[in-house]
């Protein structure tokens, strides 16, 4: 089997998308938009930032 025959999906898979939806992509795109979501929660550069400007004795 060529890299080719992998790569193309059976013709099972385009009546599966027209039936279901197609769940790979959904599923792709909420992952991308958890990961967003996980980086922004995460993300503690303004925190850090806002801890050089301010002090407690100044």
């Amino acid at each position: 089997m060529s890299t080719a025959e992998i790569s193309e999906h059976p013709p099972i898979y385009d009546r599966l998308v027209k039936e279901r939806g197609d769940v790979l992509a959904e599923t792709r795109n909420v992952a991308e938009q958890t990961q967003a979501q996980a980086r922004q929660a995460l993300d503690w550069s303004a925190v850090r930032h806002s801890q050089r400007t301010f002090s407690a004795f100044g």
